[in-house]
């Protein structure tokens, strides 16, 4: 038990904390579910391996337990809200009760359950908490390549057994049962459908509706849509403290010793953002909106009338106001911050804009505002450049061939370019289909640059899993379209050995937060 404390105790917190009204009634939460858990070995229950979803289970079922007492008062008003308005609640169900049928009409916690606990020990280690595999390795006695190869089971395993529950699940309509089968093939077709009669189905069937898109997001989204299944409430808040937490710690803030940490201030998040190839305050203003996209209220769980999630899906940039918890009293940030307060969490830019040098093929992109080598995070010796109409990683050296250089684009300053030196030309991804195989990828082409920018623009997101100063080049986000929620890294992101010259690069998932999908700024 003092190693499971010692390992777990500021996750629990961290959901302890969304759950009440303040930090000390936090702390006798916390204490509770380890007390409950350490019960439930003692009587035989409890998990073997994936401790971590089971403690966030008890911290919120013992909420919903004191949510029927006297200390329903120590409770946050959220959470106090949200359990009252579980839909056909009976009027002499107790929270407790009402949770446990919460919990069967979740088909996402249904399905990561039936998983075996190694499998869901990777999964919430690596797509929620976003932990390396160096760190999730001791706790299954794992290298960092089988911390990979297991979880890239795991994750088709939760495809497999989400589809496995829904077909059960639906088995009181012929049709839905019919129909549930195609509904992976659907998703990994990504933008077209199995058949017609699938569509059709799809159109006037609004459980089989909401499945897929719960489907594509455990295929596409899961770092978000797990924890939502799972914990079915403040998962998105829970994510964004445990991040914050991570960052924190490796940019060398000060965590408190409940395992809190403040979230404006000291050097860690915004020093790394400092080399950014993006404009300053883009930047900041990417993170902030981050931040409070993270903490969205998740949608209900399939309700017992058959007509799916119970409220609206998470809202997209440019929705009202929401509630971010950064430290008490709560504050409000919109999802996206207005040029105010980009400013006042800018950071000075490294690199002075240079003049205007219009692209040999013609698209003049005004002045570039940083230029230098992309260097893989998993493989230091290695950069980023073209090799005829691809893009390869080959050993990094000092030729004009490695240089890219960023831009500012006016329509969004969150997005750029990505201009190679020697030839003028783009990265593009816009005429790319996705291929399907170990890793769902969408090929990328080197193309002359375009003003509209369609298919040419990256954003550059800094890593906070670890302290290594690397980024997340990912590419426009566009619901609807192949690359949405898509990346730059290696195609052969998951092997062990060195890569062979001309190693291709391609657009592709964060599978597993590898390192090998990821940059450094010419090594910084």
């Amino acid at each position: 038990m003092d190693e499971l404390y010692r390992r777990h105790r500021s996750a629990v917190f961290c959901y302890a904390l969304a759950c009440c009204r303040d930090r000390h009634t936090a702390e006798d939460l916390t204490s509770e579910a380890f007390a409950r858990t350490l019960r439930a070995v003692r009587s035989g229950g409890g998990p073997e391996a994936a401790w971590r979803p089971y403690l966030l289970t008890i911290v919120r079922r013992t909420a919903a337990d004191w949510a029927g007492t006297a200390r329903r008062t120590e409770l946050s008003p959220d959470f106090e809200q949200w359990l009252a308005n579980v839909p056909d609640t009976p009027e002499a169900e107790s929270g407790e009760e009402r949770i446990l049928r919460l919990e069967e009409n979740s088909l996402v916690l249904r399905a990561f359950r039936s998983l075996p606990e190694r499998w869901q020990t990777v999964l919430w280690h690596t797509a929620v908490e976003e932990e390396p595999a160096t760190k999730v390795g001791p706790l299954l006695g794992l290298g960092e390549s089988g911390v990979s190869s297991l979880a890239y089971r795991a994750r088709e395993g939760l495809r497999e057994a989400y589809l496995a529950v829904y077909a059960e699940h639906a088995s009181g309509t012929e049709e839905c049962r019919r129909y549930s089968s195609l509904l992976g093939a659907a998703v990994r077709r990504t933008g077209r459908r199995a058949n017609k009669d699938l569509d059709r189905h799809l159109a006037e069937c609004e459980r089989c509706r909401a499945a897929l898109i719960e489907l594509t997001d455990l295929n596409e989204r899961l770092s978000s849509a797990l924890p939502a299944g799972v914990l079915l409430w403040g998962g998105s808040a829970y994510v964004a403290a445990r991040l914050a937490e991570a960052g924190a710690s490796a940019g060398g803030m000060a965590v408190a010793p409940d395992g809190s940490v403040p979230l404006d201030g000291g050097t860690g998040w915004w020093a790394k953002a400092k080399d950014s190839p993006l404009p300053s305050g883009a930047v900041a203003g990417s993170v902030v909106a981050a931040i409070a996209i993270g903490v969205l209220v998740l949608p209900m769980p399939f309700g017992d009338d058959g007509k799916g999630p119970a409220s609206s899906p998470p809202a997209h940039i440019g929705q009202p106001p929401i509630t971010v918890f950064e430290q008490q009293p709560p504050v409000t940030l919109t999802a996206t911050p207005s040029q105010a307060a980009a400013a006042r969490h800018a950071v000075p830019s490294t690199t002075e804009s240079k003049p205007a040098q219009p692209s040999p093929t013609g698209a003049d992109l005004g002045a570039v505002k940083w230029s230098s080598r992309l260097r893989n995070a998993g493989i230091s010796t290695v950069c980023l450049e073209p090799a005829g109409r691809s893009v390869v990683q080959n050993a990094c050296d000092d030729s004009k061939d490695q240089v890219w250089e960023t831009f500012s684009f006016k329509r969004d300053a969150n997005y750029t370019w990505l201009r190679n030196a020697a030839t003028g030309e783009c990265i593009d991804y816009r005429e790319g289909a996705l291929v399907h195989g170990q890793a769902d990828h969408i090929p990328i082409a080197m193309r002359p640059c375009r003003t509209d920018a369609t298919g040419q623009l990256f954003r550059f997101d800094p890593w906070w899993g670890e302290s290594d100063g690397s980024y997340l080049v990912r590419a426009e986000l566009e619901d609807g379209k192949p690359w949405d929620e898509m990346q730059l890294g290696m195609l052969d992101w998951w092997a062990d050995t060195p890569p062979e010259k001309d190693a291709p690069v391609v657009i592709t998932y964060n599978y597993y937060n590898s390192a090998r999908l990821r940059y450094l700024l010419d090594g910084k």
